[in-house]
């Protein structure tokens, strides 16, 4: 029961930055977001190991938290040229479900099938994601899957980077979650860096100043620390969640935070639900329910 808690920790840490990551990110430029959230929870969990006067102790789990970092960041960056794009509809179901699909397996391979109760809420989970990340391209989600099935290849090949990133986190094997957590952002913030500086708009910030910039986006510092904090907080349940349950039902359950995200929408931004939503709303609560049996 505790890793399933978790799990919902980490759907709940999710669905928040999810929502507010895209409410910052409709004035500023999205990786320019993730990178400032990162810097700002970088900054926290320095001073949480600061505090703490133990040091970085992280070991053999050094490599996973690395990968976990690296991979992470090329995900979130296909994932956002795929909305880019206009992609929305297919893009967000379709990544949603791969990335939980990936540690599934993995966890079904390494450590045998859940309950048969619990097999059920995995499957009928597998259904709701989908529903609850498409919004209001129902319609063109399944029409495009049938017309035109070259065009879901990117979407299911970011699902994967971003199921694979999960199943490294599930690596990680200890009690001092803040070096793991610190370690991969450090690795991920260089390389967002390189894609921020390679981007087209590079030129644009180089003629004009950072300064410009920076002053643009000050208003933003108090979303970008709830959403890093709410980042920090998912994957360190995530992990925590690994180590008491099966990778399985944390991997299910967390994949679940498309619903917080559509819940949010719904009661703050007044956005109307459609008829797909609702359904993968009343299936997420289901399948939870089943989980936990």
């Amino acid at each position: 029961m505790t890793g399933i808690l978790l799990g919902l920790l980490t759907a709940l840490g999710w669905g928040v930055g999810d929502f507010y990551g895209g409410v910052v990110s409709r004035r500023w430029p999205s990786l320019l977001v993730v990178l400032g959230s990162m810097v700002l929870a970088t900054l926290v969990l320095f001073g949480g190991i600061l505090i703490r006067g133990t040091g970085i102790h992280i070991g053999d789990d050094l490599i996973w938290a690395m990968t976990a970092g690296a991979i992470g960041v090329f995900s979130l960056t296909g994932f956002f040229r795929l909305l880019s794009r206009g992609n929305m509809a297919v893009s967000a179901p379709l990544t949603a479900l791969t990335t939980a699909i990936v540690p599934v397996v993995f966890g079904i391979a390494s450590s045998g099938l859940p309950s048969p109760t619990q097999s059920a809420g995995i499957i009928i989970a597998l259904f709701a994601i989908p529903l609850v990340a498409q919004g209001s391209g129902a319609t063109s989600f399944y029409h495009t899957m049938r017309s035109a099935p070259l065009k879901i290849l990117e979407p299911i090949l970011v699902g994967v980077g971003f199921g694979v990133g999960l199943v490294c986190l599930d690596q990680i094997d200890t009690t001092d979650l803040l070096a793991p957590l610190l370690i991969q952002r450090l690795t991920a913030i260089p390389l967002l860096l390189l894609i921020l500086w390679l981007s087209p708009g590079r030129r644009l910030a180089l003629r004009q100043g950072f300064g410009p910039i920076v002053t643009a986006i000050r208003p933003a510092l108090f979303w970008l620390i709830i959403i890093g904090f709410c980042d920090t907080t998912a994957n360190g349940a995530f992990i925590l969640a690994t180590q008491l349950g099966e990778l399985t039902i944390a991997a299910v359950v967390g994949s679940l935070h498309p619903a917080v995200t559509v819940v949010m929408a719904r009661f703050i931004d007044k956005e109307q639900l459609q008829r797909a939503q609702s359904t993968g709303l009343v299936l997420s609560l289901l399948s939870i329910v089943l989980i936990s049996l």
